[in-house]
């Protein structure tokens, strides 16, 4: 009896392995082999533009692993021995004046910029995906910095020392008179918790704005952004020039953070270690909501009488200019000769009823836009859906060290003409902007990046 039962234990501890070894040849994750065929988009499709030599970045989103392809004559690029998982796909052409023009008919003197993005695509067998490269409007004036990250929340000023920099990449004079400057609404929600089912999000996580109640355009997606906060610079059309090569700083509030002040419900506000944070004082102009109505303003946003407010078109709800210290944001500059407030506004397309409380988000064109810059979290399983479309910023940007670290995006040099700093733009944030290890208002050279 004994042998038999030995026996039989032998038998049973036999199949487990066996078992436990089937289990886990099911569980090998093998690679996978993929490939991304481009073409141009509309505008430029039927010129006969090379598709060879463009640039391709895979991120994976779990292991920030980068992986990099260039294409080839026939605009293939492939990637092999891939892990399957979550990527960020990344793409850019660029091509000479002489090349472009020759094709094009037109009079470039500077090398224009193709992007081409696809975000948190799964890849998981082997396949070839389509990605059409477009070019963006490239402006003048573009967002030079954006210090969102904030300072330290025990000894710095935590985010209300925030300021967003203006620069004119020009060889003239530009007037920042009746500038628009605001943040864009979208998703906020890490990209992987999104709900599909819901009906009212993109594939790609975004929301589907031609689901908002009274919305009646098919192009609401790609033709318009949404404003959660809008303000403009004031001026009589003249009055506030940028040389070519400077910039003017716009701050939520105007004051040197680095000293005590007294806040506007009469305490005093102040910081353990002012060499994490900024001095404004010197800002060009600064967002004071403490005389808007139905406003219950921050304590710390004070009117400096020294420095011009921007006329507010839309709070947002928000008690002072906040932007997300995570980086869940889009920034745009624009101008137009109409009135903004008298443009079409919406809910958000998960709002089944408009009540007196619904916020409503202005509906900008965006073919007016100047520029806009895309924030992201710098986590990569945290990030959100892209804020805006290709046409606007086809890549996005973020601190490297998070938040509260007094660090800020800079726009990197591209070249210096005649003494005078030209900033990269390719209209790619991801391209074109770096971090600097902390945020400079003072528009001198430690403000640049190379």
């Amino acid at each position: 009896m004994k042998r038999f039962y030995s026996f039989l234990a032998i038998l049973l501890m036999t199949g487990m392995l066996s078992c436990k070894k089937n289990d886990n040849s099911d569980m090998d994750v093998k690679p996978v082999t993929v490939s991304f065929k481009f073409s141009y988009d509309v505008d430029n499709a039927s010129l006969g533009l090379s598709l060879e030599k463009i640039q391709v970045k895979l991120t994976n989103l779990t292991t920030s692993q980068v992986y990099n392809a260039v294409t080839g004559a026939d605009g293939i690029a492939t990637f092999k021995n891939l892990a399957p998982g979550n990527y960020d796909i990344n793409s850019t052409q660029t091509l000479t004046a002489p090349d472009y023009n020759e094709k094009a008919g037109t009079n470039l003197t500077e090398s224009i910029v193709f992007n081409g993005t696809l975000n948190r695509q799964s890849l998981t067998k082997d396949e070839q995906r389509s990605i059409t490269l477009k070019t963006g409007r490239v402006g003048d004036l573009v967002i030079k910095q954006i210090y969102y990250a904030g300072s330290n929340v025990t000894k710095g000023a935590v985010f209300r020392d925030q300021f967003v920099e203006i620069y004119n990449n020009s060889s003239e004079v530009i007037y920042a008179d009746s500038l628009y400057f605001g943040q864009v609404q979208n998703v906020a929600s890490v990209a992987t918790k999104i709900d599909q089912n819901k009906g009212f999000y993109l594939p790609a996580g975004q929301y589907d704005w031609t689901k908002s109640i009274k919305m009646n355009n098919t192009k609401a997606n790609t033709d318009y952004v949404y404003m959660t906060t809008l303000f403009m610079i004031p001026g009589t059309g003249k009055q506030y020039p940028i040389a070519p090569g400077k910039s003017i700083i716009i701050a939520a509030t105007a004051i040197n953070h680095k000293s005590p002040f007294v806040g506007a419900d009469g305490k005093t506000i102040s910081v353990q270690d002012p060499s994490l944070t900024v001095d404004l004082s010197q800002a060009d102009f600064e967002v004071y909501l403490g005389d808007q109505e139905g406003i219950s303003p921050l304590a710390s946003d004070v009117d400096n009488p020294l420095v011009p407010n921007m006329k507010v078109v839309s709070t947002g709800g928000n008690r002072d200019l906040v932007i997300d210290v995570l980086g869940r944001d889009g920034i745009v500059i624009f101008k137009t000769n109409e009135d903004p407030k008298k443009w079409p506004s919406y809910p958000t397309p998960d709002v089944t009823q408009i009540i007196t409380t619904t916020k409503m988000y202005i509906q900008v064109p965006v073919n007016i836009i100047i520029d806009g810059v895309g924030l992201q979290h710098t986590v990569p399983a945290s990030r959100i859906p892209k804020y805006m479309n290709d046409t606007i910023d086809a890549g996005e940007t973020y601190v490297t060290a998070g938040s509260y670290q007094s660090q800020s995006v800079v726009r990197k040099t591209n070249k210096t003409v005649n003494g005078r700093i030209v900033l990269k733009d390719t209209n790619n944030s991801t391209n074109d902007f770096g971090t600097l290890g902390k945020a400079d208002p003072s528009k001198s050279a430690s403000s640049f990046i190379n």
